[in-house]
């Protein structure tokens, strides 16, 4: 019996580990701008083969804010090949994982995740080239570099495949009314939400930083195609669903239109490029470019993607309604609570029509009202049946699971000033092009339906294994003691998934400013800090890029 017991209590304890608790540290040390620290950190909280990807992911990103470019490279290749594999998972693995929780399995990645490797590499190989002194490995490199910009064409392509495109999500909205009734009748019974919008399905800032390396590589042609992926994709509804500045767009308009002044296009042909897509003032700006002979580009990749946390859901019985009830567990009044109880009313409440009906049937045209403050499972009689004779309605009805889902707390995004100097040219015309923060928070949107159903089965299964055994034990006396132990270990060791590549920035932002070639030695300012570039002279014809990891 005490090997019963002991074994109960360290299977549901397994769950507990938090990987939160692991990382912490070495976020904290990422924030603080100490890469190396935070690398080392990062090195004994990820050491698990479940975490692997995790592991080269962060160790890439860290080394690559080092200035160890290719040791980066190295790390994020080994995160490529494990990412290609998806991870074929195998029945021990998933089975583990649904009776401890879901860290116990492998982490898979996302598609932003994917799309960023290659991102990264490509800044590497930028980077590398920029520093070698022999032309042929100079341009060796810049060649790896545009392979890499290759592979994010390729890896978008394929998500975008997958995915409904702005164009499709466009169209239904100028739909006829019966239409847009059958597609929310096709909603109907998961609660009235479409999680369409929510997808990554393309990456307009992704597109834009290929024009820029190809137009570095002096590719004019294929700079103009990338640019104008971007310029549309931004106005399509990238910069709507991640709220950008419709700026973005005519910046990636104002970039293929030099490139087709470079690639030759007639003047007729440009000047009806300008008429249609160009502002006054990126008008000026394109004079600007025509005045002078070279260019410094700024990256700054700022701040970090949020970390999800966890919110603690009550499973309830409710036989009358043939139902479960899932509803937030308070702990006080806190930010953090606050966060949580937002994102349930947001994501899971049955403030829907499908919701309140069935809180009215449950009890009322008062109860109708809960559907704002829980969401109802609705099994129906049959299934209802089968529940109960399984022993899940009395151990429901006796104790109330705890189900954990992840979310992300509320984030803002640094709107400070910048400038860039160079000898006597200034610019402070930087643009948010993109934001991996709202990217990420969309995907777990997305996702969060099935995150809470995963959830539930799993701890229906963790409370019916601690049930039966209670319930096959003759022994009243050590029937409860079991019983308690249990429910305890239940409920104390449930846990979600709160893993994703947290190294990552919030966003990225980006200026460009036309210069004469020469030499310089130039300074970017945000906020209340300075970065410097070593001296760099800029050939005619050419742009040099400046890649600034901001963690502030």
């Amino acid at each position: 019996m005490r090997f019963i017991v002991v074994c109960l209590v360290t299977l549901f304890i397994n769950g507990c580990a938090t990987y939160r608790n692991d990382i912490d540290e070495g976020l904290t040390l990422a924030h603080e701008g100490n890469w190396k620290a935070a690398e080392e950190s990062m090195d004994k909280a990820l050491d698990s083969s479940q975490d692997q990807l995790l592991f080269y992911l962060e160790k890439g990103a860290l080394a690559q804010y080092q200035g160890d470019y290719q040791r980066s490279n190295e790390l994020l290749e080994e995160a490529e090949k494990i990412s290609d594999t998806f991870f074929s998972s195998t029945y021990s693995n998933r089975a583990w994982a649904l009776l401890t929780n879901p860290r116990q399995s492998d982490y898979r990645g996302n598609g932003l995740e994917r799309v960023y490797i290659s991102y990264l590499k490509s800044l590497n190989y930028l980077a590398l080239s920029g520093q070698a002194t022999n032309t042929s490995k100079k341009q060796q490199l810049m060649d790896s570099a545009l392979v890499e910009a290759r592979r994010i064409d390729l890896k978008l392509n394929e998500i975008a495949a997958q995915s409904t495109s702005y164009s499709e999500l466009n169209a239904k909205e100028d739909q006829a009314f019966y239409m847009k009734a059958l597609e929310w009748l096709g909603n109907f019974y998961q609660g009235g939400r479409s999680s369409e919008q929510y997808e990554y399905r393309e990456d307009a800032w992704a597109r834009y930083l290929e024009g820029i390396q190809y137009e570095k590589s002096k590719e004019y042609d294929d700079a103009r195609i990338s640019y104008e992926s971007a310029a549309q994709l931004y106005e399509a509804g990238y910069a709507k669903q991640y709220d950008l500045t419709p700026d973005a767009a005519t910046r990636a308009w104002l970039d293929a239109i030099r490139m087709m002044d470079k690639g030759g296009w007639s003047n007729a042909e440009i000047n009806e490029a300008i008429d249609a897509h160009l502002t006054p003032s990126y008008k000026t700006l394109l004079e600007e470019y025509n005045e002078h002979d070279a260019e410094i580009v700024v990256l700054e990749h700022q701040g970090f993607v949020p970390a999800k946390k966890e919110m603690s859901l009550l499973l309830l019985a409710d036989p009358a309604a043939y139902s479960l009830v899932l509803e937030p567990l308070h702990g006080g009044g806190n930010t953090k609570e606050n966060d949580a109880f937002r994102w349930f009313t947001m994501v899971y409440s049955d403030a829907t029509p499908l919701g309140l009906i069935a809180n009215y049937k449950a009890g009322g045209a008062w109860r109708a009202f809960d559907g704002l403050f829980n969401k109802r499972v609705i099994l129906g009689r049959p299934v209802w049946s089968q529940l109960s004779a399984t022993g899940l309605e009395g151990m429901l009805m006796n104790q109330p699971l705890r189900i954990t889902v992840p979310f992300y707390p509320r984030f803002s995004l640094d709107q400070s000033k910048t400038d860039v100097t160079a000898g006597t040219f200034t610019d402070n015309l930087s643009l948010r092009m993109t934001s991996l923060a709202d990217i990420s928070l969309q995907n777990q949107l997305k996702t969060a339906q099935r995150d809470i159903y995963e959830s539930l089965i799993r701890e229906l299964i963790r409370g019916w294994l601690a049930y039966q055994v209670q319930s096959n034990i003759e022994d009243q006396g050590a029937s409860m003691l079991i019983g308690l132990v249990s429910q305890v270990a239940v409920f104390a060791s449930s846990a979600s998934d709160t893993r994703n590549w947290l190294t990552l920035p919030a966003q990225v932002r980006l200026t460009r400013m036309p210069i004469e070639s020469g030499s310089y030695t130039p300074s970017y300012s945000v906020g209340n800090k300075t970065f410097n570039m070593a001296e760099t002279s800029i050939e005619k014809d050419d742009l040099v890029i400046w890649n600034i990891r901001n963690p502030n």
